[in-house]
């Protein structure tokens, strides 16, 4: 009968345990409890899941290769601005392929001033070509490409957290997951629909069915 008892008592110690920790948890209940009680219990209660509690869960991809294309086009248009500073005339400035920036020109002798103007623009190197003497390319460097990705989710990562902040939902789950992809949990939203809206204006962000 000892060992009854014991086990009894030990069942109600952990009944009433549970109920203190999940009341907070139901704000409507925990405001009703006297003043007194609620002082005893936890203030906050354990967040429920998504199981538990509904809402929504996204898989976002990031656009990084587009993101490095922008990086391109950006550095395309400095250069053309440099050279345009430094009165040297060229035929065309221009993105080719993903990373790579071609500069053509009709006099050869200003092979030599523009490859000394493309030293400042460090994160680009000169592609070695034959039997091109009005022609340069340049290719923008493994480390920068890395950067520019990083970066890319990065920011994409802060812009989505910023956006949900508004919604106030208790521990949202916005994280990186792999090399390319978001993952983001928001239990018990009450307006999903907003909430993907605010998302997808996120840029270089394209959604993944799951």
């Amino acid at each position: 009968m000892k060992k009854v008892g014991g086990r009894f008592a030990l069942l109600g110690v952990v009944v009433i345990l549970s109920i203190a920790f999940f009341l907070p948890s139901y704000p409507s209940l925990f405001h009703a409890l006297p003043d007194w009680l609620k002082k005893v219990l936890p203030s906050k209660g354990i967040t429920l899941g998504l199981d538990l509690q509904g809402g929504i869960h996204l898989v976002m991809e990031v656009e990084e290769d587009r993101a490095v294309e922008i990086a391109v086009d950006r550095s395309v248009n400095s250069i053309q601005d440099f050279l345009v500073d430094k009165k040297i005339p060229v035929e065309s400035v221009k993105r080719t392929g993903q990373t790579q920036v071609t500069i053509e020109f009709q006099k050869g002798d200003l092979k030599s001033e523009i490859q000394k103007i493309l030293e400042e623009f460090p994160s680009f190197y000169e592609v070695e070509q034959s039997g091109a003497a009005n022609r340069l390319v340049y290719e923008l460097r493994e480390g920068e490409i890395k950067r520019i990705k990083d970066s890319a989710i990065n920011q994409a990562l802060e812009t989505i957290r910023n956006r949900i902040d508004q919604f106030g939902v208790a521990e949202p789950l916005i994280q990186r997951q792999g090399l390319k992809q978001i993952v983001v949990q928001l239990p018990g939203i009450k307006e999903p629909k907003r909430a993907k809206d605010l998302i997808k204006e996120t840029a270089l962000l394209e959604f993944k069915m799951l």
